[in-house]
């Protein structure tokens, strides 16, 4: 079955935090892990949330699959709701966190109205996880790190094997209308089609999406192998755009956005941030092209 995501439980000690369109997880144990920060404004509905099902225990760590604006824009905000809080993710994402134009456009994009508010609060990564790490969360309760580039190249996934949850973020995309998924892979195709492969070796029985959706069971095994296949599809869509229009990525954003973003009411990426990795996306094929 396919799941809408809402602040709930979803397996013993694992729980989703906030609106569906921007979640955070927790995996709760003696060494209780929060994964991914969503976005500034919702930060303190991830903290309460947190606070309901923890009462006075607090989580030790918050696990970033990587720092793009909605996935951790609250990161800063949790940290000075919870101290003790450890913020952990790859070396890239230490690196790319501590640049003034990432931080400038984190800010941009989770300002989602001009009240002149703050809304992002820069953060340090505390932890830097490695590619095979295993972290104990419980005597019988652990996580395994999963380096998956291709997305972003600090990209990260996370794996509960006791649970045999699979937490990819867009590593392995992004469900749309139908049975169509957006392929995330904005800084290189096939190390983005690689981390897909690995992420699809795994044994899955809940597969937890970035923005939207939990699979289980059969759709949670069936989910990869479509992704493999849409993103085929979608490089040689982009190549034959490429062949028709040159370098006006301009038109060959617009007519992949008409096709596949115009059509989506309610709850979607912003435009600004849709565009910013669409063209992104285009540039990947152009180099394999050339």
């Amino acid at each position: 079955m396919i799941h809408e995501s809402k602040p709930a439980k979803i397996k013993e000690s694992f729980y989703c935090l906030g609106p569906s369109a921007v979640p955070s997880y927790l995996l709760d144990g003696k060494h209780p892990i929060i994964f991914d920060a969503g976005v500034y404004i919702f930060g303190e509905h991830y903290w309460r949330e947190s606070l309901r099902l923890m009462g006075e225990r607090r989580p030790e760590y918050l696990f970033l699959t990587h720092v793009h604006f909605d996935h951790c824009g609250a990161a800063g905000l949790l940290k000075r709701f919870m101290p003790g809080l450890k913020i952990a993710a790859s070396a890239e994402a230490s690196d790319i966190i501590k640049k003034p134009s990432a931080i400038k456009l984190i800010k941009r994009l989770n300002a989602f109205d001009s009240d002149g508010k703050v809304h992002f609060e820069p953060f340090l990564v505390d932890r830097v996880l490695e590619d095979g790490e295993i972290v104990e969360v419980a005597q019988n309760l652990h996580v395994e790190i999963i380096k998956t580039p291709g997305h972003t190249r600090d990209m990260l996934s996370f794996y509960i094997p006791e649970y045999k949850i699979l937490i990819p973020s867009e590593s392995v995309g992004v469900p749309g209308l139908g049975d169509y998924i957006f392929s995330e892979f904005l800084t290189d195709y096939h190390v983005y089609l690689d981390s897909l492969k690995k992420l699809a070796a795994y044994d899955v029985e809940i597969l937890v999406l970035a923005h939207g959706y939990y699979y289980t069971g059969d759709d949670a095994r069936n989910y990869m192998p479509r992704a493999i296949e849409h993103t085929k599809r979608f490089r040689e869509a982009i190549e034959k755009l490429l062949r028709n229009h040159g370098d006006d990525y301009d038109t060959i954003a617009s007519i992949i956005k008409r096709d596949e973003y115009d059509p989506i009411d309610g709850d979607k990426q912003p435009q600004e941030a849709y565009l910013i990795n669409l063209h992104a996306k285009i540039k990947a094929v152009q180099r394999i092209m050339n």
